[in-house]
């Protein structure tokens, strides 16, 4: 026997149907953008899974007035470089350290780490020199990396719920007092010519063997970018001059 039917049950059946199908494809669309954002994080100055910017073709050696350090340039650099008039800063990345304690920061507070240091290279380091926005075949490709990186976040700690700690949290908001902190980082850097990509040099520049390896949070993170810039630089100098 058929059943009689409702025109309104099913008017309400393919509406409920059709929200169904709606959130669906949201969440799709939803996990589709993360990915995507992820990607983008990967190859534009986010936090990278990877070890080095610098290929283990490169024949690195040590140097001698900073430990640890290692580098590379070319027999020919002086004369490359005479003919190169202008530097290009590619987008600076990061290499998250696979056991890195935290892997969690947000994609645009790095951005923010990567865009800080670039703005200190181009004021301090490349104060000097012509940084053009567009690479042309007679600019310098400088690509530079914080590699190694290492990330920490302060947990929950029950002084937090005490009237004490609750003010402490409340004023480091305020403050903008970051709870992630980086626990290493190393500096590499590659230079380039722009119209065949001849390696000039690359730089390798990791903390001193033996200094104490201090968390350093996100937002003091700008100083020590600053002292990193003046080291990278330093060692610059060094190889430039004994070629």
């Amino acid at each position: 026997m058929k059943m009689p039917t409702n025109p309104r049950f099913e008017v309400l059946t393919m509406s409920i149907m059709q929200t169904l199908r709606a959130r669906s494809m949201m969440r799709k669309a939803s996990r589709m953008a993360a990915a995507l954002l992820v990607a983008s994080l990967m190859f534009h100055g986010g936090a990278a899974r990877a070890d080095s910017l610098i290929p283990d073709s490169v024949q690195l050696t040590p140097v001698v007035q900073f430990p640890g350090t290692k580098a590379y340039m070319a027999p020919d650099y002086r004369a490359q470089r005479a003919r190169l008039h202008s530097v290009y800063l590619v987008p600076i990345e990061v290499f998250l350290a696979p056991d890195s304690p935290y892997k969690g920061i947000d994609p645009e507070e790095m951005a923010q780490v990567t865009r800080t240091f670039a703005q200190i290279l181009t004021q301090e380091v490349m104060r000097d020199m012509t940084v053009v926005d567009t690479p042309q075949p007679d600019s310098l490709i400088l690509q530079i990396a914080l590699t190694d990186v290492r990330l920490d976040k302060q947990g929950f700690r029950l002084r937090n719920l005490t009237p004490v700690g609750i003010a402490i949290n409340g004023v480091k908001r305020i403050a903008g007092v970051s709870k992630i902190s980086f626990k290493t980082m190393t500096v590499q850097a590659i230079g380039a010519s722009g119209d065949n990509e001849t390696l000039l040099f690359a730089i390798d520049n990791p903390p001193r063997p033996g200094d104490v390896q201090e968390s350093v949070r996100l937002d003091e993170i700008p100083r020590v970018l600053a002292t990193k810039a003046q080291n990278l630089r330093a060692v610059f100098e060094a190889i430039r001059d004994a070629h």
